[in-house]
Formats: structure tokens, C-alpha cells, sequence
């Protein structure tokens, strides 16, 4: 039996790993398949897929992706579609490009009130990944104006609070029109997060997202067990993963959740 970890990130997002150094630490943890699930960005896929062949590690084609539903802010996970899809990648460069736009609006909302933070200076910080709020965050934990990075989301970066600007997203229906199109499958991220989940994950299930994320660290063990129901009840699966981001969200490690791979059969399937 192989095991998995199908939620982790690398620093062409908001991670602070290298791709070749998830790689390592999945295998490590004797983790044979491995998603590195970027937001809005297939660039670790192609950096290190090569190597991970030569490490004997199955890496699945994955992406983040933002969604709206309902007027919530919903994350699906998208795997094992065609890397080389150019419908994907056009739109993938310009919501990172509409990242970028959005990093630099809240910079220089900040500055307006009195946080001495640079556009420049999150740019760097995102390394060349797709630009975020955790590194809008970083650079306010640089300047002393926050104790953590969390602190700086709760304070500042938050929906509604003041260096919060909206944020551009897919539609639940034509991210999964677009992934399934590339021969891919979807899957409900940390799906505990959202308000009204249950009844959310229903509805966002029914709207044709192909699984749920029960497996993670934010979702409670009687929430698991609800969520593997909801998605047997409708012909759909469960996926999971460590949400692992590095050294910026030490509470969720890669290697923590071990995701046996007959739960993941639609995935390899496609692989």
C-alpha cells in the first residue's frame, strides 16, 4: 500500500519549501505521491517533476484554485488534469497577474496607514511565486508591526478588516468545467473552514465538485467521518492532505497525514 499527501505548497506560492524539498520530506515520511497544490500556479510541477521520477515519487498534476459560491470564498483543489493544458495555464497567469494587482493595493493600503511596508519588499518574499496575503503578512511580521503572520490576517488582512482588498476568483462551475475538460477531477479544500459547511460541502458537491478534503488538519474527526458520508452518499470521494505550507504554518507538517491510496482511486486513474 502507498500513501499520499495531496494539499502541500512551495514557495511559487505561500510556502517557504522548494518543490525538491517536498519532494524529500514526503519521501522522508515514506510518502510515495505527492500533489504540490500552488495557488493558481503549475511552476513547482515542471521544476521538479523529473526529479521526483528519479526519487520514485508519483507527482500529481494539482493547482489551488480560488472559487465563488453563494458569496463564499471556497478553495478547490484540482489533480491529475493535463499540465500542458493551455486553457489552464491563460487563465492561471491571470489570476496570478490579478494577485499581483491585489498584493500591491493592499501594500499600499497599509502605507496609508502608517505600516512601512513595500511593494518590493512582498514581491521578494513571494520569491516569484503568485503574490498572497501571507506575504503581505510576512512583511508586516518584518517590520515589527505584528507578532505572527496569523496575528497579521486576524488584525489586518481578514475579510473586512482595513488592508483587506477583494480578491478575484473562479466560478465553482467553470473551475470544474475547465478541469474536467483537461481530463482532471476537483476536491472541496479544508472544507471545516467555510461558514455553514455541511450544508455548504452539499451544495458545492451537488454543483459538480467531484470530492471532499476530509482528510486534514483543521477538520475534526467527527467532521471527517460526516464528509466521507456526504461524498459516498453522492457518488463522489475524499481526498486529503497536510495543507502543508512550511515554516510559516508549523501546525501543519508534510508527512502528518498519510492518505492510504485505494481512497484516491479517481486521482490515479487519471495518472
Amino acid at each position: 500500500m502507498r500513501y499520499a499527501d495531496l494539499h502541500t505548497h512551495t514557495y511559487h506560492s505561500d510556502g517557504t519549501r522548494s518543490p525538491r524539498e517536498v519532494i524529500d520530506v514526503a519521501k522522508q515520511h515514506g510518502l510515495e505521491i505527492v500533489a504540490i497544490s500552488d495557488h493558481d500556479n503549475l511552476a513547482a510541477y515542471f521544476e521538479v517533476k523529473t526529479y521526483a521520477d528519479e526519487q520514485g515519487v508519483t507527482l500529481i498534476p494539482a493547482v489551488e484554485l480560488s472559487c465563488a459560491f453563494e458569496g463564499v470564498d471556497v478553495h478547490v483543489l484540482a489533480y491529475a488534469f493535463d499540465a500542458l493544458d493551455e486553457t489552464i495555464e491563460t487563465k492561471l497567469r491571470l489570476f496570478r497577474d490579478a494577485r499581483a494587482r491585489r498584493g500591491q493595493a493592499m501594500v499600499e493600503r497599509l502605507r496609508t496607514l502608517g505600516y512601512d511596508i513595500t511593494a518590493h519588499r512582498v514581491e521578494e518574499l513571494a520569491a516569484g511565486g503568485a503574490v498572497g496575503r501571507p506575504h503581505v503578512a510576512r512583511a508586516l511580521v518584518e517590520g515589527g508591526y505584528v507578532p505572527s503572520v496569523a496575528a497579521a490576517f486576524d488584525s489586518l488582512l481578514g475579510t473586512g478588516k482595513p488592508g483587506y482588498v477583494e480578491k478575484e476568483r473562479f466560478r465553482i462551475s467553470e473551475a470544474v468545467s475547465m478541469i474536467r475538460s483537461a481530463g482532471g477531477v476537483t476536491s472541496v479544500a479544508h472544507p471545516s473552514h467555510y461558514p455553514d459547511h455541511a450544508q455548504l460541502v452539499s451544495r458545492v458537491l451537488d454543483a459538480g465538485v467531484d470530492a471532499v478534503e476530509a482528510i486534514h488538519p483543521d477538520v475534526p474527526e467527527q467532521d471527517r467521518e460526516m464528509y466521507t458520508n456526504l461524498a459516498r452518499f453522492r457518488g463522489k470521494f475524499i481526498t486529503g492532505g497536510s495543507d502543508d505550507h512550511g515554516a510559516v504554518k508549523t501546525v501543519k507538517t508534510l508527512g502528518s497525514f498519510r492518505i492510504a491510496e485505494n481512497l484516491i482511486g479517481p486521482i490515479l486513474e487519471r495518472m
